[in-house]
């Protein structure tokens, strides 16, 4: 009989498959079977209703009278449909509309719209279901096209079902919000506004269009209005970022005793997140306790994230552990709040359990997962959950490479990120901008810039992010040209009214001097923030331009926009003279207690700051010794303050006073620990410090790498400060400042100047310290017609305006080779006045070329400028003793006492087993004396032998020769170097500090030692090394 059946219905009914059913559709032949024999058994007379209520099946057994309305398998409403057809071709307008709605569920919507054509005639309900369907499908286009022929053919007045169905499709097509308002018209004509649903769609479909004004204006007018109603006028204004409004509705709506369901409680706390209100967030808690939806799981994920928000982790993980059903964003959300938090332990911990109980890991869970992996220590658990990211096929998902990316440059593994970029299948706009912010983080400026290149080259989307980065690539200082090509870019691209691009433009100018242009981008913004303030006086400050600072910080509260603590640290940040501390600081230090910033522990370490910069130590030590809690980065202020100030020993005792304290040191506490120690050629002190800062993982950093350097240098340990010294690829500007410094301190002219040019192959730009060093090296080098080179070419060829450090260089220059008309020349022509450092130069070059003259006018100039400056006297009363003019010596030290001024005593240092011995000019106090004197004597013997003759013009006392040959004897230097020599092993390295320039005669004397013990002495005065080896001295000379 089955097979006798289906052989009737292949043939005889065959034109039903083909044209009812056009698609390659599996038909369900077992149930058209079944239910065919029963009614041919039970119901011969053509009776195919009856013998379908009677069926066993239950979605069957009601088909009189719901019709298909209440099968939900595809496979029984197909053979359902196909009996009706045989058995009854014609079914009743009801049975078709049942039929519509039955394949639009089933997301059969070909089938419906064919049901739909071959209805004979249509009521607005077989209109409704197939818009319905069509937008339940997301065909929102069709179902308007379908609209406008009903509107259009019909004139069937739509019903409140229809027109919000219509109204979802408009809502999500673009550029719909006419046709909105033409359907508002309609309904207001047919009276449906009485209607909630269509009062609450049009609520939603504002909101969508960003008209939540609109919105607004129609939930007033609405006659009648229910929790529905109020939550999609609060959705409308919490989606358009309105999340005040929000909570005013919510309050509006508990006082009309309407109470909320559970999207009003989603959306009225990410109000309260948006608005950090935690006193009405926790009044929403109650709300949701009271009515019962604790137990909702949206409502939860909510409170988790408003908890995460408010830094309540407690409360976040409570409400997790307290919900009855969890879903992925449940999970997704404590873990991304327990990784916001850094409780990286607690948040694997979950993540196995999730993955154990619910096993639904999506993309959000490996990227919350991963954001708490950037750091070394949890590097490696970064590198499993990246392992299993690949095992469960998100390896090509572009929000986990976008998160491994930020992961692995965050841990300064940026060879890591570059094989995962370029391994990944689609790169956005997130993917390049991740790589150019992690080489700013790594200080690798060029990368940067070849990143933003190949993307404008590949034509790839940029956005206010890109060149953010690219600004604060340039910010640099020796990438100005960049950033003005940077600055072009934003302008093609229509970025330059953009507020984050106009801040980075004022810093990136800022920072490279050029404040003219800050000024001019600052003027030229149409909206500015108080980071753009900030920018512009943070400019000021990093160029010392204390009045600007001031006035722009006066400017900005006279525009009513009050400061933070940013603002403050910035203007504070300009002063660095006494003049400015009383002018500003001290006013600006009042005004900090009146507006209470003095509690911020940023504003308190830039008073600290502050003050140690204008002079004044005592007011610095009496804010930090007021501090009952102090943080790390409040000794790091107090220990820089004693290193502007030259108290290089207090600042070693503050970092041991923060070991002891247990406090962590940072690059900048090191930094400052180890410039601490090579200013006091403390090399145990600084070998130490090197070790500590290897151990903590600051081995690699830059800036802890160039001090460590600077240390080894200052020290008299070239071979160290080559054995960390980055490759030439790879080294920063600093480090090549570093070693051109180093070199040229040391005497080595030549290499410092072949370094100079080293750098610049590398494509590393000098700015105004590399020039410094360098003409510091052609000036101690004798280097003159090279050094006047390179001054000219700082403007000429590199862009750098030289400052008066430069000036005060080509002085020293001309003047140390006696070309004294030049140097008087160049003095008259510079831009700026002549400072105290200036005539030090001139006077300094007068002493050794002896010319009483102009040595008597720059002096008479560096008193006038510096009147307590004792360097002057002794300098001119020098000269004088050489020229053997001992009346103007007297008058020069007569005229020292009547102006209170004291001569600073010579003395020299050396440094055994930790411990330093010092000597001063005849020193006897050493209980060793007896034998430093003998040594002495026996060193003088055997030198004179030699051939070394006494220059007793470095005997600065009116006495006979045989008497000034003896006080040369008693020079510091030379107590030192005996001492040292009795009391170190044979062949070791012998170190002699100074804190005055070695006079001539003790060079001579130095040399022959050296070429007698045949052992290396290194001599550090103030100004330079000098390395004696085998009768000869690295400076060959000349210094």
């Amino acid at each position: 009989m089955s097979a006798l059946l289906l052989y009737h219905t292949l043939t005889r009914h065959s034109y039903l498959n083909k044209k009812l059913f056009p698609f390659n559709i599996y038909f369900p032949f077992k149930y058209f079977t079944t239910i065919s024999v029963q009614c041919s058994q039970h119901h011969p007379i053509n009776r195919p209703f009856q013998c379908l209520q009677n069926h066993q099946e239950p979605e069957i057994s009601g088909f009189h009278q719901k019709g298909f309305s209440n099968i939900t398998q595809h496979i029984i409403g197909k053979a359902v449909h196909a009996v009706c057809l045989k058995e009854q071709p014609h079914l009743s307008i009801f049975h078709y509309n049942t039929l519509i709605n039955m394949y639009s569920k089933l997301g059969r919507i070909e089938d419906a719209r064919h049901v739909f054509d071959k209805i004979p005639e249509r009521n607005s309900a077989s209109w409704n279901n197939l818009v319905s369907g069509y937008v339940k499908m997301g065909l929102y286009w069709d179902a308007v096209v379908l609209f406008v022929e009903m509107w259009g053919c019909c004139g069937i007045q739509p019903n409140g079902y229809f027109v919000a169905s219509l109204l979802t499709a408009f809502s999500n097509l673009e550029n719909m919000v006419l046709e909105g308002f033409q359907i508002h018209g309609l309904v207001l004509k047919y009276g449906l506004l009485n209607d909630v649903f269509v009062g609450t769609s049009f609520l939603h479909f504002y909101g969508v269009y960003q008209l939540p004004c609109c919105a607004e204006t129609l939930f007033e007018e609405m006659p009648e209005r229910n929790v529905v109603t109020w939550t999609s006028l609060m959705v409308a204004y919490s989606d358009n970022g309105y999340p005040e409004v929000v909570t005013n509705l919510y309050k509006r709506m508990r006082h009309e005793e309407v109470f909320g369901n559970q999207n009003t409680f989603t959306a009225v706390i990410s109000s309260c997140v948006a608005l950090d209100d935690d006193f009405l967030g926790y009044q929403v808690l109650g709300q949701v306790v009271k009515s019962g939806y604790l137990d909702n799981v949206s409502v939860s994920n909510s409170l988790i994230s408003m908890f995460c928000s408010f830094g309540c982790i407690e409360d976040a993980c409570y409400t997790f552990e307290g919900m009855i059903d969890r879903d992925t964003i449940s999970w997704n959300s404590i873990i991304s709040a327990l990784a916001y938090h850094q409780l990286y332990e607690k948040a694997f911990s979950l993540f196995s359990e999730m993955r154990h109980d619910h096993n639904d890991v999506n993309s959000t869970t490996i990227s919350a997962l991963l954001s708490v992996c950037g750091t070394i220590d949890c590097l490696n658990l970064g590198r499993g959950v990246h392992g299993l990211s690949l095992k469960l096929g998100w390896n090509s998902n572009i929000c986990v490479c976008n998160t491994l990316l930020s992961m692995y440059l965050e841990a300064s593994r940026h060879k890591d990120a570059e094989s995962l970029f370029l391994a990944m299948p689609e790169k956005d706009v997130i993917s390049w901008n991740s790589m150019m912010a992690g080489y700013v983080l790594a200080g690798k400026y060029f990368k940067v810039l070849e990143v933003l290149a190949e993307l404008l080259h590949l034509q790839r989307t940029v956005n206010y992010v890109t060149f953010a980065s690219a600004l604060a690539a340039c910010s640099d200082g020796q990438l100005l040209d960049e950033g003005k090509t940077v600055h072009a870019l934003v302008t093609v691209h229509g970025l330059h009214d953009n507020l984050i691009v106009g801040n980075a433009l004022v810093t990136m100018y800022g920072k490279c001097g050029m404040m003219w242009e800050a000024k001019k981008v600052f003027q030229a913004m149409c909206d500015r923030e108080l980071v753009t303030w900030n920018a512009l006086i943070g400019g000021y400050a990093d160029n010392k331009d204390t009045l600007e600072a001031v006035r722009t910080f006066k400017s900005m509260r006279e525009e009513e926009n009050s400061p933070n603590y940013i603002t403050l640290i910035n203007v504070l940040g300009s002063c660095s003279t006494e003049t400015d501390l009383l002018k500003y600081g001290k006013p600006l230090h009042g005004h900090i207690i009146l507006t209470g910033f003095e509690t911020n522990e940023y504003t308190r370490n830039s008073l600290i700051t502050m003050y140690a910069d204008c002079g004044d130590l005592v007011s610095s030590s009496l804010i930090f010794n007021s501090l009952l809690n102090k943080t790390s980065v409040t000794w790091n202020a107090m220990l820089a303050a004693n290193a502007c100030r030259g108290l290089w020993e207090e600042a070693l005792k503050l970092l041991l006073q923060m070991q002891r304290k247990k406090l962590e040191f940072d690059q900048f506490s090191l930094s400052v620990a180890l410039s601490a120690a090579a200013n006091l050629a403390s090399l145990e002190e600084g070998k130490q410090i090197h070790c500590l800062a290897t151990k903590l993982g600051f081995g690699s950093n830059s800036f802890v790498g160039n001090a460590t350097m600077d240390m080894y240098g200052k020290s008299g340990e070239m071979n160290d400060v080559l054995k960390i010294l980055p490759e030439p690829n790879m080294r920063p500007r600093l480090s090549w400042n570093v070693l051109i410094s180093v070199f040229a301190r040391h005497g080595f002219f030549q290499k410092a100047r072949d370094t100079f040019h080293d750098m610049i192959k590398q494509g590393s730009k000098p700015d105004h310290v590399t020039f410094v060093s360098l003409l510091s090296a052609c000036s101690h080098g004798g280097l003159v017609d090279e050094g006047l080179r390179y001054f000219a070419s700082m403007t000429s060829e590199f862009g750098v305006p030289p400052g008066i450090e430069h000036y005060v260089c080509v002085v020293d220059l001309l003047g140390r080779s006696g070309r004294f008309p030049e140097a008087i020349g160049f003095i008259k022509e510079m831009p700026v006045p002549p400072n105290d450092f200036v005539w030090r130069s001139l006077l300094a070059a007068c002493r050794m070329h002896r010319n009483t003259a102009l040595g008597k006018v720059a002096a008479g100039n560096l008193l006038r400028s510096n009147p307590s400056d004792d360097s002057a006297y002794v300098l001119y009363s020098n000269i004088c003793a050489t020229s053997g003019r001992w009346q103007d010596v007297q008058n020069v030290r007569a005229e020292m006492e009547s102006h209170k001024v004291k001569k600073q005593l010579a003395c020299s240092w050396v440094k055994l087993k930790n411990q330093i011995f010092t000597f001063g000019i005849g020193d006897l106090s050493h209980p060793e004396s007896e034998q430093i004197y003998r040594k002495l004597t026996e060193l003088r013997k055997k030198i004179q032998e030699a051939g070394y003759i006494a220059d007793t013009s470095f005997a600065l006392h009116d006495t006979d020769e045989e008497q000034k040959e003896h006080n040369l004897w008693m020079h510091s230097e030379r107590l030192a170097l005996a001492y040292a020599l009795i009391s170190t092993p044979e062949g070791s390295t012998l170190r002699i500090f100074k804190n005055l320039r070695v006079c001539g005669d003790c060079h001579s004397v130095f040399k022959f030692i050296s070429s007698i013990i045949s052992r290396e002495i290194i001599l550090r005065d103030p100004y330079r090394f000098h390395h004696f080896s085998g009768g000869q001295c690295s400076c060959g000379d000349y210094w």
